[in-house]
């Protein structure tokens, strides 16, 4: 392994300080060219964001088996890919490193070990649309912005057009309402506003998805988190 691939594949739970403006943590820009990549599907399909230019808006987010904000988000993800896929929408997850590295499911050493894993969180998700793997490296989930469920969506033309450090299936949904509308608009002539919004808001994590997901790690998940949280000890998840 390289130092790149040794340093970004760390071996156990990674707490981040509360930060005021997540925005900074995340290289990607909205509104500027999306970072291009070129990556690998878990059934070994070659997947490049240009590939998509002038013919289909790209939703990616980022994810692995150990990470449970990633599970609570797949079941709605299906759903919206059935929906919208057949609208000119790509739906992508972007496998990158253990959030929770345990016993079962350890930092990554090798590629074919997290094309593994990528296919055992498809299997056990039952996740409906491609899973992609990033490099050992992580170069792409570097290139974007490294949150365990970030979620990112390009706009047909390679612009990025949102971003966020943590999924959100409902304003996802109106996202791509959004995008529909204005193209519909487009078409028929009438007049656009070009629009840039950012927003900073809590949400309630979900217990049980995290309990379910750390069990599936192993009980080093439960400890390391515990250890960067002792005030949570044997309480939650």
């Amino acid at each position: 392994m390289t130092e790149q691939e040794r340093t970004y594949n760390l071996e156990e739970f990674a707490a981040g300080t509360s930060v005021t403006n997540p925005g900074e943590t995340m290289p990607a820009k909205v509104g500027v060219a999306a970072p291009q990549f070129e990556a690998t599907t878990v059934d070994g399909r070659a997947v490049r964001l240009s590939d998509f230019r002038g013919q289909r808006h790209v939703v990616m987010m980022t994810g692995a088996v150990t990470s449970p904000m990633c599970a609570f988000e797949v079941p709605a993800l299906n759903r919206l890919q059935d929906e919208f896929a057949d609208k000119n929408f790509a739906f992508f997850l972007l496998y990158t490193r253990e959030s929770h590295p345990a016993e079962n499911y350890d930092a990554h050493t090798s590629f074919e070990q997290k094309l593994a894993y990528a296919g055992d969180l498809q299997r056990l998700e039952d996740i409906r649309f491609p899973i992609i793997v990033d490099h050992l490296d992580g170069r792409i989930h570097r290139a974007y912005g490294l949150w365990p469920n970030a979620l990112f969506v390009m706009h047909k033309d390679g612009r990025l057009i949102y971003r966020s450090n943590m999924a959100n299936h409902a304003e996802l949904r109106q996202l791509l309402e959004d995008i529909i509308a204005a193209e519909t608009a487009a078409v028929d002539g009438r007049v656009l506003h070009l629009q840039y919004s950012e927003r900073v808001i809590a949400h309630e994590a979900d217990q049980a998805t995290h309990r379910r997901v750390y069990e599936r790690a192993g009980q080093k998940a439960f400890e390391d988190y515990w250890a960067k949280r002792p005030q949570n000890r044997n309480r939650w998840p």
